[in-house]
């Protein structure tokens, strides 16, 4: 491995590292936000992917329907250490799959709405508005009823397949707010419309629910664990005026900005399909170092490869769902506490994807793994960001400031950008020390959780009192880098220019 010295300094936005294998890796990085050693190394480790796909191609040629390789590979300034590939890793290849490159949380990612409310006219009211959000997102108070049908054209086909399936009569819980938003109309405000083909369901039929009624489920509408949240947030500050008229950002606008993804679906989904594509590694190679595992993309693996994308497809459905679910929600709650309000989608993408693409004539596949897409405005031509180029919403740590940013389709980033501020302390070491941070933290921000640590009876609980702070605690702003300087990179480097900057008001975390 090498990193050009000459890229270390504060204007640097490049470091190339080079393995034995000859696969470079771009690094988008200046000396304020610094590249993780463990990160470094993980990610050479994972490219040692290039020896697995030769020495497949050697023992099994027939695999493939046309030589495969790994043609680029990015890292995002918000790159750090996970488990086996590093977050913020963008990689492209052709002639295969890798499963294992998007994480266990298939199409987690960001959605955000703008509302028609002022800041003024939430902050007064942020006893009553916690109260309804914790109802409705942890105490039972997500009213979801759907049949099996229902369920099966949601994973089949995604927010087409729903609207599809669930007819305007059908108007209990949130169901009346999912027609009165027409949410059909605000399709191409989502990457692939929200809605990717599948042609089964694998596994799910205990989820699906019965044939006869409708029932609920534990799943659709749910937060998740560690930095998922819920956020309502106002615009603190508009950085490109031009952009922000056509996007209908204004300073002091409510905002409500949705992260997570497939939650425990995804989990299953993303195991079922990796135990399949580790069979058909070939039995006369040893399992490769890094525990990386490809997928052919020819002929003699077919039936692999299509069970793959069916189950990606199912998990990534659900999660589009999931996320819409969630921004309703809280809309109910805006409603319920402070009166009518417009709400707007303004886009939601993945972060924890693959995509299909075609990229200088020939087919690719690009894996996201904690990156946002950031392309610029002629991959956008169909869609109402022809003109800017696509949103890309990079969060903040909880209780910071979050931004909107407009891709710049940057070559050697793979169009992609950060995803968050990425973590400089493990969830470990974050609960070690820190408390005047800590409590600072907890003073300044309003944090909405299933435990309600306004009431007396839970303070008197110092066990539930402590296991709630812990978690609070693995995610506290001091665990992570600090957005600014990402956002700066993301700038220079040309992949993603600040739009708006969003401040929190409330957030909820599972």
């Amino acid at each position: 491995m090498t990193i050009d010295p000459r890229l270390t300094r504060l204007d640097a936005t490049r470091l190339r590292v080079n393995n034995a294998r000859g696969v470079d890796a771009v690094l988008f990085a200046n000396e304020q936000v610094p590249v993780e050693g463990a990160a470094v190394t993980e990610l050479i480790e994972f490219l040692g992917l290039q020896q697995t796909v030769e020495r497949v191609a050697e023992a099994s040629p027939g695999s493939f329907d046309e030589p495969p390789g790994i043609t680029q590979v990015a890292v995002t300034p918000d790159f750090h250490k996970a488990k086996g590939i590093p977050v913020g890793t963008v990689l492209q290849t052709r002639g295969f799959v890798v499963p294992q490159a998007i994480g266990n949380d298939i199409n987690c990612g960001m959605r955000l709405h703008v509302t028609s409310l002022r800041a003024e006219q939430v902050t007064g009211k942020l006893d009553e508005l916690e109260t309804a959000c914790r109802r409705i997102y942890f105490e039972g108070g997500r009213n979801i009823p759907m049949s099996r049908a229902q369920r099966e054209a949601l994973f089949k086909n995604g927010l087409t397949g729903l609207l599809e399936a669930v007819p305007k009569s059908q108007t209990e819980g949130l169901w009346r707010l999912f027609h009165d938003l027409d949410i059909g109309r605000e399709l191409d405000r989502i990457d692939q419309r929200g809605s990717l083909k599948s042609n089964r369901t694998l596994g799910l039929n205990d989820f699906l629910g019965p044939d006869d009624r409708v029932s609920r489920d534990g799943q659709i509408g749910s937060i998740g664990g560690g930095n998922h949240f819920v956020e309502i947030q106002r615009i603190d500050k508009i950085h490109d005026k031009a952009v922000a008229h056509a996007w209908g950002l204004k300073p002091g606008m409510v905002t409500v900005m949705v992260h997570t993804g497939s939650v425990s679906i995804g989990h299953f989904c993303g195991g079922y399909y990796r135990d399949k594509v580790r069979a058909i590694h070939p039995a006369e190679l040893k399992h490769p170092d890094n525990g990386i595992f490809i997928l052919p993309t020819g002929e003699a693996h077919r039936e692999t490869a299509e069970l793959f994308w069916d189950t990606l497809n199912n998990a990534a459905n659900f999660a589009f769902a999931n996320r819409m679910f969630l921004a309703i929600m809280a809309l109910d709650c805006l409603r319920q506490v402070v009166g009518e309000a417009d709400f707007p989608l303004l886009y939601d993408a993945p972060h924890n994807l693959v995509w299909q693409e075609e990229r200088d004539g020939a087919e690719v596949v690009l894996h996201r793994k904690g990156a946002c897409p950031a392309r610029g405005f002629e991959a956008m031509e169909e869609t109402p960001f022809a003109y800017q180029g696509e949103p890309v919403l990079v969060p903040g740590s909880m209780g910071a400031n979050s931004f909107i940013l407009v891709g710049q389709g940057n070559a050697a980033s793979l169009s992609s950008a950060s995803h968050g501020a990425g973590r400089t302390l493990s969830r470990g070491d974050a609960m070690k020390g820190h408390h005047a941070e800590f409590e600072a933290f907890l003073k300044a921000f309003r944090i909405v959780t299933p435990v309600d640590l306004r009431r007396p009876e839970i303070r008197q609980r110092r066990d539930i009192l402590e296991a709630k702070l812990a978690d609070i605690k693995q995610e506290a702003p001091f665990a992570f880098k600090g957005i600014a300087p990402v956002v700066e990179t993301l700038t220079a480097a040309g992949i993603a220019r600040p739009v708006a900057e969003v401040t929190p008001l409330m957030t909820g975390k599972g």
